[in-house]
Order: structure tokens, then sequence, then C-alpha cells
């Protein structure tokens, strides 16, 4: 028996409803909401470190800020003779319109880079659909500059940095590890988390998901290759990189990760892919992942001591191997 209009316009509306709350689902766990890292027993960055907060960059304005975390001196984590800490720079994720550079991934794998003697800052910058690219970019590189003009005041290594991002922080990242010229500071190697390589790939795969376009503020295939770390020219030798990616994350497909890695290794032999079985995008501390967040967390310290010349080489690469 036909539908009465009634019958039909609920149908229309119960479905119109389902659809609604899907997109709100792809939207939402694309601009990747942090999960907690961290259990009771872990320090957090900020309880075992002196944060100074909200330094300001460029105009200071719309975000431009970061904070800044150097090694607290205590029994289980003594200072160092006074020399200047190498740094890792971290950039966060958010599908460029969101996060925040205060969030518990930071805090949880910021914690093991802090005992082992590096200061973290971690950069906020302006966000779409307000501002487009690349602006987000021109905000890391400034802040990189900043944190070059301050690295006395604040004790610094600028000759020993680690870059690190995840999701869009990723590609902010790789992208200024591999296309910035002149650069104030020397990047030893960089870490990337399911992070973001091919923007006409990412265009094409999300057609319900506004970030990549909100960040770029076109279609443009040819403004899309320009702001992708794959399609950057490697002219010179880049650094190590150092991949974490989930194999079921459905937002940024582990291929875009292995392509970027296939390109690096080719300059960079000592770059590591890691893939994180049974983990989505922002793969968090789940038991069903494997290797685990406490393992990627010592990973990513070993790598980054590996980098600056303060680890064995064959130590650091035995135990990152062993996640492959």
């Amino acid at each position: 028996m036909d539908s009465t209009p009634l019958q039909k316009a609920r149908r229309i509306r119960r479905w119109a409803t389902i659809a609604l709350i899907a997109i709100f689902a792809i939207i939402f766990f694309s601009l990747n909401i942090y999960p907690s890292y961290s259990s009771g027993d872990d320090p957090k960055l900020s309880e075992i470190s002196h944060l100074t907060k909200n330094i300001p960059y460029c105009t200071g304005q719309n975000g431009q800020v970061l904070d800044l975390y150097t090694p607290s001196s205590t029994d289980d984590y003594p200072d160092d003779d006074g020399a200047p800490y190498p740094l890792v720079i971290y950039v966060h994720g958010g599908g460029w319109r969101k996060g925040d550079k205060q969030n518990t991934l930071i805090e949880y794998y910021g914690a093991e880079l802090s005992k082992e003697g590096f200061a973290i800052a971690s950069v906020n910058y302006r966000l779409a659909p307000k501002f487009r690219y690349p602006a987000q970019n021109d905000d890391v590189a400034c802040a990189i500059k900043t944190l070059a003009e301050k690295a006395d005041q604040y004790k610094l290594d600028t000759q020993n940095v680690i870059l690190f991002g995840d999701s869009a922080g990723s590609l902010l990242a790789s992208s200024y590890a591999l296309s910035a010229r002149d650069k104030p500071v020397t990047i030893r190697g960089v870490i990337s988390f399911y992070g973001t390589t091919d923007l006409v790939s990412q265009l094409k795969r999300t057609k319900h998901n506004p970030n990549a376009y909100a960040y770029l503020g076109t279609r443009d295939t040819d403004i899309a290759r320009a702001a992708s770390p794959l399609f950057q020219p490697i002219t010179n030798i880049p650094p190590p990189f150092l991949f974490f990616h989930g194999t079921k994350d459905t937002i940024v497909s582990i291929d875009q990760a292995l392509n970027l890695y296939h390109r690096i290794a080719a300059y960079r032999p000592s770059s590591r892919f890691v893939r994180i079985n049974n983990a989505p995008h922002g793969f968090g501390d789940s038991s069903n992942t494997k290797p685990s967040s406490s393992d990627i967390r010592r990973a990513l310290a070993l790598f980054a001591l590996r980098h600056i010349g303060h680890l064995n080489e064959a130590e650091a690469d035995e135990a990152i191997s062993s996640l492959q």
C-alpha cells in the first residue's frame, strides 16, 4: 500500500536526522579530539617541567602564542650541567580548524622527552576557516623563528631541534622541514603521528569532511599539491622522519604516510615507519593496539636522542625496529 504524505515526511525526517548524525560524527573524529593517553601512574609534562605559558610570536594575536616547557631539576630527573636544552617543537592537530597547544597528547608523550632533557615548545596557530593556507604554515615558521631569537633567554639549543606533529599538525611540521628556506634552527628529525601528507587525495577522499577544504579555501589541485608534504621537491637531504600511523585510520589513509616515508627513506635510510595495529585516527591508549602508547612514547624519545647524538645508533634502531 502506498505511503501517506505524512508517512513519507516522517521517513524523510528520519533519514535526514541519520545523515546529519553521520556527518557530525565524521567531522567530530576528523578534528582529532584527543583521548586520554595516560594512566594515573604516568607523570604529565606539566608536572615535571617548568612551564612558561603564552609566549607571543609574530603579532601575538589570533592564537599566535606558544608554551615552553623546560626540564625541572628533581631527585628523579636531575638537571644537566648548564648546557642548553635540545628542543622539541610540537604542532597540534585538529583539522586546522580547532585544537590547542595544551592537550593530553603532549602531556603524555612530552613527559618522556622532558625526562630525557628536552625542552618542549607547543605551538598554537591561527585556525581555519577564518584563516586559510598558508597562514598556519606561516605561523609555524614564525614561531620557530621566535624560539631561535629567544634561545639564549630560555637556554635552548637551536642546533638540535626535533619537530613533532599529529594529524594536521604533522602536515605543518613536515611541510616546514621539507620546504622552508634559511631555517634559523637545525632540524635533526621529524616525528609524525597519523599525519596528512597528500591534500589532493584528502580533498577527494573526504567529501563530507570540511577540514582540508577549510584549510585550503579551494579545491584547486595545484594549490593542494603545493600545500602537501608528499609533493614537495626534495632539493637537499631531508632530516630523518619517524612515522606512526594506525592501520584502521579512516580519516587519513595510512598510504599517505607510507608514500611520504618511501620518498624520505630514499634520502634518509634511518627514517622509520611504525604501523599501530588496530588503531584509528588519534590512536590513544587502547589495549587493542600494538605497539602500546607506552612503547610509542619510549620509541619517539629514543629516536630524538639518537638524532641529536645523545644515544648509540644501534641501541635506538633496535628498539624502534622491534615495533615495526
